[in-house]
């Protein structure tokens, strides 16, 4: 379920069956009026098809973006996001994260009191590339994504 896309109602419906988080994060630049999201594209494309192949046991949050150069500034807004999101009674979070942020990896998640979580880098899709390898290289995130998130359900089962 993608949380923009639901309605109140819809979200009763489902709300006892969705105990995985998945939030993007991506990151685009705007120097000289010139725009930049080409990743953040990429993430949301693996993000959108990630969570439509999960449907009805992962949420799907909106995109988080940081432009900024301090990293720690960024993860401190991250750790206040991610520790208000480990209250609200989901057992696993997946963050999905472009190769800009690679310093996220190492970031420790066992203080959230989520049962488990995933960090998945999503490597640089070179522009060049043409479309039928960039659809292989998208194909393939998801379903490495996909056998994380296997993974992480039924190491907690």
């Amino acid at each position: 379920m993608r949380l923009m896309d639901m309605n109140t109602t819809e979200w009763q419906q489902f709300a006892p069956y969705i105990d995985t988080l998945c939030i993007p994060i991506s990151s685009f630049s705007l120097q000289e009026k010139q725009l930049n999201r080409l990743q953040a594209q990429r993430v949301e494309q693996i993000t959108k098809r990630f969570e439509k192949k999960l449907m009805g046991r992962v949420l799907l949050l909106p995109p988080i973006s940081y432009v900024g150069k301090d990293s720690s500034v960024f993860l401190s807004y991250l750790n206040e996001v991610m520790t208000d999101l480990s209250q609200l009674s989901f057992h696993y979070l997946i963050l999905v994260i472009d190769g800009q942020y690679k310093y996220i990896e190492e970031v420790d998640l066992t203080h959230l009191s989520f049962m488990d979580s995933v960090v998945h880098m999503v490597p640089t899709i070179e522009a060049e590339l043409d479309e039928a390898a960039k659809e292989e290289m998208i194909d393939q995130e998801i379903m490495k994504l996909y056998n994380k998130t296997l993974k992480i359900w039924q190491t907690n089962i």
